[in-house]
């Protein structure tokens, strides 16, 4: 491969260390429609078939790492907004037919309430962490906390190194706030994921404090809103809908997504030495354990795809 111009970003050395061992590579789509004419892979076939002169070009870095990977039979996936024709006719007019092992729908995926890049490696039959990612700026943080530990960001076809995310999380966190979220108390944690109760409360601790919350549902509420649990899981455990409860405490349970409980207490006109009562009188009625699995279960069923909430730390 011929060094490329500097205003192409990574040198063309760098393409391969890029993918030495990375097991697969997944691919926003909108990195290939942002491809400029002049930077495909090969000549326009219009032009061959007419005779017309056809200017030596060298094709996109993006090009070239995704025709280097087809040489290294490095598996790619592309992740696409949502699948159809038109995507299949993207990539004839792109030139890059031959290099995809498997292709996922974002929008599909964000309904299930699961990471496309994740849902692409596991099409791929690939642990993420394994796998490079070419993300765009709108999907640069999706694909940052899918738990990969290689992403590119592309524009025009030029591939830079994306800046590392701070917003991470273990998959030990990631597993005891879903544990949370369905209801356990630590010790239940502890004896779902084979820890001491106090590990896991240290965990989540941790986790808030990292966030700015003061107490776990608000936190594990932030952690779904910011794509770094997947709900899925959560969602395959819930009812098909949420059980009635009267308005007033179903807007107590929602609120208490985003507010403390004194909070919510003065925005309802709620006795404070009575709402603890209505808190557990609604997550009673709907079947929840606990009062963090009353507010997952509020927003993941009265909402089609993944919860968003507004609001923030307080």
């Amino acid at each position: 491969m011929s060094t490329l111009r500097p205003a192409d970003g990574l040198a063309a050395r760098d393409l391969d260390r890029h993918l030495i061992n990375r097991a697969g590579v997944i691919v926003d789509a909108n990195a290939l429609i942002q491809l400029p004419a002049d930077r495909l892979s090969g000549a326009d076939p219009f032009l061959l078939a007419t005779g017309a002169p056809v200017p030596a070009t060298t094709p996109a870095p993006l090009l070239r790492l995704l025709m280097r990977a087809g040489s290294m039979d490095v598996p790619c996936a592309l992740v696409t907004e949502r699948l159809g024709r038109h995507v299949s006719a993207m990539l004839a007019a792109k030139r890059v037919t031959n290099v995809w092992s498997a292709s996922v729908s974002a929008a599909e995926h964000r309904d299930q309430g699961t990471n496309p890049y994740r849902a692409a490696a596991g099409a791929l039959g690939l642990p993420v962490e394994r796998c490079l990612i070419i993300a765009t700026d709108p999907t640069l943080y999706e694909a940052q906390v899918s738990g990969a530990r290689r992403v590119l960001t592309s524009g025009s076809g030029t591939l830079r190194s994306a800046a590392k995310s701070t917003d991470k999380l273990s998959q030990f966190g990631r597993n005891v706030a879903v544990q949370l979220a369905l209801g356990h108390t630590y010790d239940g944690v502890a004896e779902q994921l084979g820890c001491s109760s106090s590990g896991a409360a240290n965990v989540m601790s941790r986790m808030m404090r990292r966030r700015g919350f003061t107490d776990r549902t608000r936190a594990i509420v932030d952690l779904i809103n910011s794509g770094l649990l997947d709900t899925a899981e959560l969602r395959a455990a819930l009812p098909d809908t949420l059980p009635s409860i009267p308005p007033r405490e179903h807007a107590v349970l929602t609120l208490l997504a985003t507010h403390e409980v004194r909070a919510v207490a003065r925005m309802t006109g709620i006795n404070p030495d009575a709402i603890g009562g209505i808190i557990t009188r609604a997550a009673n009625a709907i079947g929840a354990k606990t009062r963090t699995q009353a507010v997952i279960m509020v927003l993941l069923l009265d909402s089609p795809g993944p919860a968003t909430v507004s609001g923030g730390a307080q």
